[in-house]
């Protein structure tokens, strides 16, 4: 039985008589709203519909899932001979903590001590005992609920297990965390790229991330990423193969005594390093079409090198949120869960207002992304907006750190923290 919740006395009468009832609840609200129903809506050459894809299957040349969820949608598309670009069943090694954890383990891949706790009750005594520690807490599945938090001092992890145990109501004293120790090191870099028809492309993005701020990155060949960085997607190729992956990829690497932490895969369309390369990719489109049917394309660069600052909204937060796009940046603006109307982009009350979209730069060297960022920052200084190009300073600092400590990024070297800051 397929349904919201609101007819569950319906399973609940047929479990008497069937000898079983699957009851399953698809994403989504039980009643529409116009804020949900409306994102993606006005967009330029875009037609928003609703489930009735099924009607007019048989004219789509591709389906598309750039994220998390619905494998078996995806199979059963498959299954009809329909071409998909979409994670699969790999999904789950990142929305699965404790599974991505068994990967590693079965696979040899470094992984920070962590600790198994299951309860609120019992989360809030592994901190009374840890007092003064510092741990990464995680959960499975339901990153709406509780997203990976830093645990430091006792009065804020109290009201932090306060929140999550009215959350999980009846189940807080089932619901397992894994605690994990930090990987001490100041080195964090990320291979970007893409996975299809049972292999990476030649050419890989090596990226550095300051999370919810800013993303700077190159391209290089893969046979030339320093060992640190590749291993660990390398070691994933079986598992991606095995389960048709045919998305992009995106890994966070933390690097320690030439020890590669791979924390938390991102098994779908990332973001950062996603916006990027929906520009770095020229041929992006041929990209997705072809390996949808399991053939690799080789990605046609636009440049050397990218980068992305984080666009905030910083008018009124209650409302709807609005800004207006000039043409000329338009190409170099993504936006987040927008409704196109009258020449304005427009968000619903609940969008994050710290995070409304970025803007994104192509260029051959590092200082052309910079200037180009502060140049589509200036084009939008009339919109109730700001753009945080400021962070790339301190992602400079640590891919000349990664480099001193022989990950190397580029012979072209990157700008000093005050060209950044400079206007």
């Amino acid at each position: 039985m397929v349904d919201r919740g609101t007819f569950a006395p319906i399973a609940q009468r047929l479990a008497r008589d069937y000898a079983k009832v699957y009851y399953h609840i698809p994403d989504g609200e039980d009643f529409r709203t116009f804020a949900k129903s409306s994102r993606g809506d006005g967009q330029k050459n875009i037609q928003l519909i609703d489930d009735s894809f099924w009607k007019i299957k048989d004219e789509i040349d591709v389906f598309i899932f750039p994220d998390s969820g619905m494998a078996g949608l995806q199979y059963e598309l498959e299954s009809q001979g329909f071409p998909v670009w979409g994670s699969k069943d790999a999904y789950l090694e990142e929305e699965m903590r404790g599974r991505w954890i068994e990967t590693c383990r079965k696979l040899g891949l470094p992984m920070p001590k962590t600790h198994e706790v299951k309860g609120t009750t019992n989360l809030l005594h592994f901190f009374e005992e840890h007092e003064g520690e510092t741990f990464h807490v995680k959960i499975s599945r339901h990153r709406g609920d509780m997203e990976t938090f830093c645990a430091k001092e006792i009065h804020a992890i109290r009201n932090k297990i306060d929140l999550l145990s009215i959350k999980f109501g009846p189940m807080k004293e089932e619901k397992i965390f894994y605690v994990q120790e930090p990987v001490e090191t100041d080195i964090e870099g990320g291979a970007d790229t893409y996975f299809c028809g049972g292999d990476y492309p030649d050419k890989v993005v090596l990226g550095y991330e300051k999370k919810g701020e800013s993303y700077f990155a190159t391209w290089q060949n893969r046979s030339q990423i320093a060992r640190e960085i590749w291993k660990p997607s390398e070691t994933m190729r079986p598992l991606l193969a095995e389960n048709h992956y045919c998305n992009l990829v995106s890994t966070e690497i933390r690097v320690k005594d030439k020890d590669s932490f791979l924390l938390d895969p991102c098994y779908r369309f990332p973001s950062p390093a996603g916006e990027e390369q929906l520009e770095l990719y020229g041929n992006l489109p041929e990209i997705i079409y072809h390996g949808a049917r399991g053939e690799l394309v080789q990605p046609e660069m636009t440049g050397k090198f990218c980068g992305e600052a984080i666009i905030a909204y910083s008018g009124d937060r209650d409302g709807w949120k609005s800004i207006v796009v000039p043409e000329e940046v338009e190409q170099w603006t993504k936006l987040y869960a927008n409704l196109y109307y009258d020449g304005a982009y427009h968000f619903p009350p609940d969008q994050d207002p710290e995070a409304i979209g970025c803007l994104v730069a192509i260029g051959d060297t590092p200082e052309e992304v910079l200037d180009k960022l502060k140049e589509y920052r200036d084009a939008l200084k009339n919109s109730a907006v700001d753009v945080f190009v400021e962070p790339l300073a301190d992602l400079f600092k640590e891919i000349v750190e990664a480099e001193d400590a022989g990950i190397p990024f580029s012979p072209q070297p990157v700008p000093e923290p005050a060209d950044v800051l400079g206007d």
